[in-house]
């Protein structure tokens, strides 16, 4: 936001303040967001009504239908995206993953919702189920009183919130673009392992600040001022290309998507609450909508499925053979067909087939629930040894010190060189061949397979101290503006936060109500530990350039 944007206020003539057309810009662009999204919702709802004419589907649609309703007309509110909007971000990326974005994909590669589910109406079912415990406890915690209007908050005090240089953001995403080629070079397992020693986990942890440079034109958001220079433009056109070449070389989907979605959450979160104008609807944004439909269905959906057929041959190519084979396999339509034809005809015990399109399956993830809960079938509600993996899992999540003299019985290695997904199918009769496939498990197969319906109940806590850490990233600013006859004040964000915008909208559902508690645990210290030193480091640079 440009400080010129600012005027004088009256009754503080001190401050400055945004004007009275910017500050409803915010209401403007919800009322829009959410007037569109039930057009979009009603013209999928007539398709899949017209040629997908099921009980099970009818029965899907008509649940999507109604929470979408609720959730935009109740919980998505202009005074909740005001104040607190990173908790209310897990909500509406749940309601998305779990419900919107299934129904409009689906429509998309004509498909109908419960395409290969086998346990449809109990997905929609849990899932329901799980919304309203987040509605539950999202009420319990806004009873608390706001805590980013305090002045003496220790993450304001540590630095959180003052506003990075545009070269510490470039340093960040320098150090964390050297993760990613460090373990290109040196230990390509290391991005997938869920276990690992502390020098490994440091730098998976890294990955998420190659992203830092993207948002120097979303400054604004954190508090920055000023105009984003050509240079800048063209750096951030190079650095794309190169984090590009990076992904195609680890075959990695998610060092493309991850941190690119994540800006443009940034931007959206960003509209929602008037931090940025609205554009003009024009030609160029028409064409620029139209050519990101065509981007991620054609060109982009066909990488991701390129990455997969030579996935297998990885180990066996060097880098720069990789790179060409997979953008040989981009280009040959015939073959990305054929992937796809056998996907779909592919059988066994743990299916997670549903939408032909890799990316967008990141964000429609309805079918892990199903293959959670068919597992959860065969092995029963309540089983001892689903609850005792699940505790010991929340017990792991403590230091190595800690846990030898608490839990010294605890095997962490192995209880995390397996995914929830991997042990509940071995559980159900799959045998230990299946550890290491990080099978992608669901809280609700996981939950009721551990606790019954009490998983729920468990959530429903764990989910309020989430809720509050996460707003914590937020504080009030010192501009002041008038709505509705009040008088108010901006907010920022701490990039800390602002980088884990993806994380948070995926936030849940997770394998486990175990991961809730291990976030609080280690995830949360961590990621302020990595960011303040980071923030620091980027810093020394910047005081030796004055």
């Amino acid at each position: 936001m440009n400080i010129s944007a600012y005027q004088k206020d009256k009754t503080y003539p001190n401050r400055k303040t945004i004007p009275l057309v910017k500050v409803m810009v915010g209401s403007i662009f919800l009322g829009q967001a959410k007037f569109y999204s039930r057009v979009i919702l009603l013209i999928a709802l007539f398709f899949q009504c017209y040629f997908f004419w099921t009980t099970d589907n009818i029965i899907a649609i008509a649940n999507i239908a109604i929470v979408w309703l609720v959730v935009t007309e109740f919980i998505i509110t202009d005074d909740m995206i005001r104040k607190y909007p990173l908790s209310l971000f897990i909500v509406i990326g749940f309601a998305s993953t779990q419900f919107y974005f299934p129904l409009l994909f689906t429509s998309l590669e004509f498909k109908p919702v419960v395409y290969n589910l086998e346990k449809p109406q109990d997905v929609f079912f849990h899932a329901s189920l799980v919304l309203i415990v987040l509605f539950i406890a999202h009420y319990i915690y806004r009873l608390f009183p706001l805590q980013r209007d305090r002045e003496s908050s220790i993450l304001k005090r540590l630095g959180f919130f003052e506003t990075p240089q545009n070269l510490q953001l470039w340093i960040m995403g320098l150090i964390g673009f050297l993760a990613n080629i460090y373990v290109l070079v040196f230990n390509q397992s290391l991005a997938t392992e869920i276990s690992g020693d502390a020098s490994g986990k440091a730098i998976q942890a890294l990955f998420p600040f190659a992203y830092a440079p993207y948002f120097i034109p979303f400054k604004s958001l954190f508090g920055g001022v000023g105009k984003v220079k050509k240079s800048t433009i063209y750096l951030l056109i190079a650095f794309t290309i190169m984090l590009f070449i990076v992904s195609i070389a680890r075959n990695s989907r998610g060092v493309f998507m991850i941190g690119f979605t994540s800006i443009g959450f940034a931007y959206f979160l960003g509209l929602l609450i008037g931090i940025f104008r609205i554009p003009k609807v024009n030609y160029k944004i028409v064409l620029l909508a139209v050519f990101g439909i065509w981007f991620v269905n054609g060109p982009l959906g066909n990488l991701g499925t390129a990455m997969l057929l030579v996935r297998s041959e990885r180990s066996d190519l060097s880098k720069k053979e990789l790179i060409e084979k997979t953008w040989v396999a981009m280009k040959d339509d015939r073959a990305i067909a054929l992937r796809r034809l056998e996907d779909r005809q592919y059988e066994s015990d743990w299916d997670e087939r549903y939408l032909d399109n890799a990316f967008a399956s990141r964000f429609a993830t309805v079918k892990y629930s199903d293959a959670s809960l068919v597992q959860a079938e065969k092995v029963g509600i309540n089983n001892p040894q689903m609850r005792s993996h699940t505790i010991n899992y929340v017990w792991g999540a403590l230091p190595d010190p800690v846990l030898r003299v608490i839990k010294p019985e605890i095997d962490k290695e192995s209880l995390y060189a397996q995914s929830f997904g991997d042990y509940i199918y071995n559980l159900a009769g799959a045998g230990n061949s299946t550890f290491g496939g990080y099978r992608l498990g669901n809280m609700s197969g996981t939950g009721m397979a551990a606790f019954g319906y009490w998983y729920l109940v468990i959530l429903g806590l764990v989910m309020i101290p989430v809720f509050l850490l996460f707003d914590k990233f937020i504080i009030r600013g010192s501009l002041k503006y008038r709505l509705n006859g009040k008088v108010e004040q901006n907010i920022i964000f701490s990039v800390c936060g602002l980088l884990a915008l993806t994380s948070i909208f995926q936030y849940l559902p997770t394998e486990s109500v175990a991961g809730p508690f291990t976030f609080l645990i280690r995830g949360y210290i961590q990621s302020l530990f990595l960011y303040f030193i980071m923030f620091k480091f980027s810093g020394l640079f910047v005081k030796s350039s004055k």
